[in-house]
């Protein structure tokens, strides 16, 4: 017999998974409203599952970030009784389907929340508070990985090029703002 090494066995391993499994298969039988969803989604023909999926993981993932942003937004959401994942299709003289547009709504909310954080730029350069968030921005940006930093690098890029297009239109901005606004942009590509 061999010796005991005092490590998980096999069996304890193998009740492991049984227990998780018990717990998986409880969970899935136990949500009515679970059994309500797979029998919907089979009654829908087959060729509309996964534009219907995609469209239920953008709500997901929308209320998700709804939900993290909330406390600095100001917006929250609730579920729409009335709403409908088909759109009706009215072009019958080319037979080609109309596009729906990105939903107003999504639109709506990025601009409230773009507009929101604008009008808190002028705080950011108050004296004293200026410090404060360059020394946190400095620590995570730090701590962020490179996808993330690529990101801030793509948002600065795009909002200084938005900045270059209302001055080149005669949007307001002097000269020096233009100037410096083009010398970041300069500096940012000759980095990478």
């Amino acid at each position: 017999m061999p010796a005991d090494t005092g490590g998980p066995s096999v069996l304890d391993a193998l009740q492991t998974l049984l227990a998780t499994a018990r717990k998986l298969v409880t969970d899935l039988t136990t949500d009515p409203l679970l059994e309500r969803v797979l029998r919907a989604f089979r009654m829908l023909p087959e060729s509309d599952r996964e534009p219907i999926l995609r469209v239920l993981e953008k709500d997901a993932a929308w209320r998700r970030v709804v939900e993290e942003t909330a406390g600095a937004t100001g917006i929250t959401v609730c579920p729409n009784p009335h709403a409908s994942l088909y759109v009706h299709v009215l072009d019958q003289v080319t037979g080609k389907p109309l596009a729906p547009g990105p939903l107003q709504r999504d639109g709506d909310v990025i601009r409230f929340g773009i507009e929101t954080f604008v009008r808190l730029l002028p705080l950011l350069f108050q004296e004293g508070v200026h410090a404060q968030w360059t020394a946190a921005a400095r620590e995570i940006v730090r701590a962020s990985d490179a996808e993330m930093r690529g990101f801030a690098v793509r948002l600065a890029r795009e909002v200084l090029a938005l900045v270059d297009e209302a001055v080149a239109e005669g949007g307001g901005a002097d000269g020096a703002h233009a100037a410096t606004a083009s010398a970041l942009q300069q500096r940012q590509r000759s980095k990478g």
